[in-house]
């Protein structure tokens, strides 16, 4: 299967399977806990409750059928059992782990109809009915509920997220939808999310998610005439601020949707088509300065097939399962279940592959930094482009900005943290969390540039180096050493010096002695090395270096010239020496002794005594005019 079809969303391996839907047995999913339960015959045959894997023990009990079951829940701490068999009444049974051991009945309120209950907390659970939500007290030691507080609004359906503990409440046939904030003990009314003037709204296409941590609202609007289906997403971008319709994700298909969400992706999956699409709110899109507009981020594509092991009375079979079912119903955040099949899977992203499907390297790093596992496969595909035959440095360097643009933003808050607070300034409350996908100059060395670091692929290397270097030269990130080393080296092995010097005028290669010794190093190579490390050293300020840098090269008179007061005049007059210059050890035995701040070493010093006799020996006929001086 190529990488043009591959399929970039797969169900979970091992899903977990319980009894299946049949003329005795009902099923039920507890959103708040991820629990199926499997009830035989109102309970009295027995209740299986299942996890959402398989790896957790099954639950088993039984019950007294009081009549068919509408809803079934567990207390979030699994210690009361609550029921729903009526549309006055929720029963409530203690639950030691094995056995049910009390029954206790809390009725809603006169004249209203109960629309079901959660669990908001440990101990306290809401009935929702058509008149508005009663919040309750569960005191299981006294076999009694407690009640809290009541909220009245006019409800015809409503919506559960069990993670932000918010559930929406929708009356005029959904063209009002109640934001409702539980916390413990108080029920607070947010304000209502804005829809289109007397647009009618169905359970069915309403979606509450959490959205790279924020409480989210997913609408699915039906559009009339040609206009294909569009999600709108509205954000709330605060504790207690009203749900704003922030982004717009556009299908481009009409009919039957789903929408799931896995790693903050929406997976949007329509059933005609039997395909996926995938939406990142976080990447940019048309926006007309209040909404965005997305498209999706890559074709859609179906599910990978897969298949069930079945028993068999002499080996086992396999059962091909159908992708997009009409049986399947989805639930927060990735999960499916088909109830007639007794299935539960989780659906799985497979980021390398949908990556694949995206050609241009910018968007996919955006996508791949927010996502939980994307570091090795952004350093992947980073290293596929450079090692394209013309990759292009604009996008390298376009991709290297968002890189360092994280690093940055973490980098700085790190620091802000480690910095005092000013007198009287509160501490900072916690460290800031890491960014899903970090990358340090260290991961691109050691990922990509040594990997690069090859006779045939110089010239990759050469423009990937440069455009990540430029790219934290202009975030102001400082070069680490091995990254200018190797910048250093890949453009002399290239003869690239008018490139380098550039390099070191625009400040893209830092100066440091360290990197000036391997300019030096790399003299023999270029004889413009040794220059533009004699300037590097200048700028440091470096003169003793530098002198010994023109002493190492014979030039012995430019580095007298940058001589300072009480610089050893042994060494000079031992280069002088050694270069078998007569006329040049005459002057600079003459430039020492001829000074008055060097006057002194000669009577001090006398190892320097041999210098003299040197020059005695190399010119025998003015020995009494040096004796003189």
């Amino acid at each position: 299967m190529n990488a043009s079809t591959e399929p970039y969303l797969e169900l979970s391996d091992n899903p977990v399977r319980f009894e299946a839907v049949n003329q005795v047995t009902n099923v039920f999913f507890d959103d708040s806990n991820k629990q199926v339960f499997a009830v035989r015959s109102g309970g009295a045959m027995g209740v299986v409750v299942k996890g959402s894997s398989e790896d957790i023990p099954a639950i088993n009990f039984r019950m007294d059928d009081k009549g068919p079951v509408i809803s079934i829940k567990f207390s979030l701490d699994h210690n009361v059992l609550a029921v729903q068999r009526t549309t006055t009444s929720v029963e409530f049974m203690n639950f030691n782990g094995t056995t049910i051991e009390s029954e206790y009945t809390q009725n809603c309120k006169k004249n209203s109809s109960l629309l079901g209950f959660v669990w908001a907390q440990n101990n306290e659970v809401a009935l929702i009915t058509d008149h508005g939500i009663e919040l309750y007290m569960v005191i299981p030691e006294k076999k009694a509920l407690k009640h809290l507080k009541t909220t009245s609004a006019t409800v015809q359906w409503f919506v559960w997220c069990s993670r932000n503990k918010i559930a929406l409440l929708a009356s005029s046939h959904g063209s009002h939808l109640q934001p409702i904030l539980f916390k413990p003990g108080t029920i607070s009314k947010l304000s209502k999310v804005e829809t289109e003037p007397g647009r009618m709204t169905l359970e069915r296409d309403v979606t509450l998610a959490t959205l790279y941590d924020v409480p989210a609202v997913l609408i699915l609007r039906h559009q009339s005439g040609p206009q294909t289906a569009e999600v709108h997403v509205h954000t709330l971008s605060g504790p207690g601020q009203a749900p704003v319709k922030s982004h717009v994700l556009r299908l481009n298909l009409s009919g039957r949707f789903a929408i799931n969400v896995v790693d903050d992706l929406i997976l949007v999956h329509h059933q005609a088509s039997r395909s996926s699409q995938v939406f990142d709110i976080a990447l940019p899109g048309e926006s007309d300065g209040t909404v965005t507009y997305h498209k999706a981020v890559a074709p859609a594509r179906s599910l990978k097939p897969t298949s069930l092991k079945l028993p068999g009375l002499v080996e086992p079979s396999t059962h091909k399962c159908e992708l997009y079912s009409p049986n399947w119903v989805v639930f927060q955040p990735n999960i499916v279940i088909d109830a007639k099949l007794g299935c539960l899977w989780h659906i799985k992203l497979c980021l390398p592959v949908l990556c694949s499907q995206i050609s241009d390297l910018p968007l996919c790093t955006q996508l791949t930094l927010k996502r939980t596992c994307g570091k090795d496969v952004l350093l992947k595909l980073i290293l596929e482009h450079a090692k394209l035959p013309k990759p292009s440095l604009h996008k390298l360097q376009e991709s290297s900005n968002h890189i360092n643009s994280v690093y940055r933003s973490w980098a700085e808050a790190e620091l802000q943290m480690q910095t005092a607070s000013p007198p009287g300034a509160p501490p900072p409350s916690r460290p800031p969390s890491p960014p899903r996908v970090l990358i340090n100059q260290a991961d691109i060395y050691q990922q990509v540039l040594q990997k690069l670091d090859k006779e045939d692929l110089l010239q990759n290397l050469e423009w990937t180096l440069i455009s990540y270097m430029t790219s934290l030269s202009e975030f102001g990130i400082p070069a680490e050493h091995t990254l200018n080393e190797l910048l250093i080296t890949t453009l002399v092995r290239r003869n690239k010096f008018t490139a380098l010097m550039q390099m070191l005028q625009y400040g893209v290669v830092a100066d440091s002695k360290p990197l000036a010794c391997l300019l030096l190093s790399l003299g023999n190579l270029h004889p413009a090395a040794s220059q533009l490390a004699l300037d590097m050293l200048a700028r440091l300020g470096a003169n003793e270096e530098i002198q010994e840098v023109l002493l190492d090269q014979g030039q012995l008179l430019s580095a007298l010239k940058l001589s300072q007061e009480g610089v050893s005049p042994r060494k000079f007059l031992e280069a002088a020496q050694n270069s078998g210059d007569p006329a040049l050890f005459h002057s600079t035995l003459f430039c020492f002794k001829s000074s008055a701040q060097y006057a002194h070493a000669f009577l001090k010093d006398e190892r320097l005594d041999t210098f003299i006799q040197h020059y005695k020996s190399l010119f025998p006929d003015s020995s009494n005019n040096s004796n003189s001086k």
